[in-house]
């Protein structure tokens, strides 16, 4: 049985999310300059707005009241058919 083929289309996602409300969501983090608390904080915004897309590379860079985040997030797409 052949399974139709998978592939994947990557978005650069750009986010400002003010530094309070970034600390606040990687609380569990304890380093929160770590990658992976900006992954975590990428995924917990696009859950926010069901976003299916899959977090990948995160860059960061920051000045005294925003952190700005800019995430490749991957979709599924079967078919030409993006799956959101």
């Amino acid at each position: 049985m052949n399974q139709p083929d998978t592939t994947l289309q990557i978005y650069h996602r750009h986010f400002k999310i003010p530094i309070e409300t970034y600390f606040n969501t990687v609380t569990d983090y304890l380093d929160p300059w770590d990658e992976r608390a900006y992954q975590h904080a990428v995924h917990q915004l696009l859950e926010e707005t069901n976003d299916r897309g899959i977090v990948g590379m995160v860059r960061q860079e920051k000045d005294d009241n925003y952190i700005y985040l800019d995430a490749a997030v991957r979709y599924p797409s079967m078919d030409g058919q993006i799956s959101r």
